[in-house]
């Protein structure tokens, strides 16, 4: 059983909250008087601590468990009747003030000197007498670190469902899906406010005979290294999907088709450049055709799509490795 301590503390403390109770629950407990002494230190806390109650009643080290120098508790925050912005010094935005008990306080924080590392919840209240004359406080913990882990696996497990339903698994491009949800937000970004948009078509050239020729494995590698080479090339406001096959998307916020060509130029020619090496040792060079078409003003993004594409087909009738500018 916890020492109660014999330091003249007030009877109504010790009525409200005798040791017999509070160690005959297995929530980690403490209490403190207006002095700030503790009162009361339960079996639960000496558990999680390893501080006895022996050693730690009738002292003012309640901070010795949690922190690596003196500073108050939450305990001793509601003694003095601290204000929110007092509270806030000690635990940022860590706390938040209870719905149920006036004038008492939740917070959340990490304390690597209990146990191997806890994430603990803590909520402090005042103890008052029939009078409404504060007597002390008690605070009570709960370790939640199994919580905190699950939420993190929560959260790191719907970033990757996010990442898995955006991005296209062989170039780390968006996928398709999420170019239909982009262009259209981008759209109504520019008949909102008469922005610029340009789209660029990509399709690489003959690249079915390069899959019957080396096989999909190595067509493979030309996707990935093609998208390679455009996220290498393109501004980190613009964004670069995989259409489908070996066709790919980049949307140009902010600019005109001239402006956006001259990227798309340096695109073609590094690809034309790229030396792919097949499993016979034979060294490959591939092209792609390219259409570009500036977004007008209230035409929606069915035609915007469908001149970026018939742009792009031209490149393709016209010789291909080329660029043709939407009218």
């Amino acid at each position: 059983m916890s020492k109660q301590s014999q330091s003249g503390f007030p009877a109504g403390l010790n009525t409200l909250l005798t040791s017999y109770v509070l160690d005959s629950i297995t929530i980690p407990t403490f209490a403190l008087n207006t002095q700030h002494e503790i009162t009361h230190w339960n079996k639960a806390l000496e558990k999680i601590t390893g501080f006895r109650a022996g050693d730690m009643i009738g002292s003012k080290d309640q901070w010795k468990p949690f922190y690596p120098n003196p500073r108050p508790t939450l305990c001793d925050l509601i003694i003095e009747e601290a204000n929110n912005e007092v509270i806030k010094q000690f635990f940022a935005h860590k706390y938040r003030q209870s719905n149920i008990l006036e004038n008492a306080f939740l917070a959340e924080d990490f304390f690597p000197t209990v146990g191997n590392g806890e994430w603990l919840s803590f909520a402090a209240s005042p103890i008052l007498d029939s009078k409404g004359n504060t007597l002390g406080a008690v605070e009570t913990l709960t370790i939640i670190s199994e919580q905190k882990q699950a939420e993190k696996e929560l959260i790191n497990s719907q970033q990757k469902y996010r990442e898995l339903s955006t991005l296209d698994d062989l170039t780390q491009l968006y996928n398709a899906r999420y170019f239909f949800s982009t262009i259209a937000s981008e759209v109504d970004r520019c008949n909102r406010y008469s922005q610029a948009l340009t789209a660029c078509m990509f399709d690489l050239d003959d690249f079915k005979i390069v899959n019957d020729t080396y096989g999909h494995q190595f067509g493979n590698i030309v996707l990935s290294q093609f998208a390679t080479i455009i996220k290498t090339n393109i501004r980190h406001v613009d964004m670069a999907f995989r259409y489908g096959g070996e066709e790919f998307i980049v949307l140009f916020p902010f600019v005109i088709a001239h402006q956006a060509a001259i990227v798309v130029d340096k695109i073609l020619k590094q690809l034309e450049q790229t030396e792919f090496k097949t499993t016979s040792g034979q060294f490959v060079h591939i092209t792609a055709s390219a259409g570009l078409a500036s977004y007008q003003s209230q035409e929606g993004q069915e035609r915007f799509i469908h001149r970026t594409d018939k742009a792009m087909y031209q490149s393709k009738a016209h010789g291909k490795n080329q660029i043709t500018l939407a009218d």
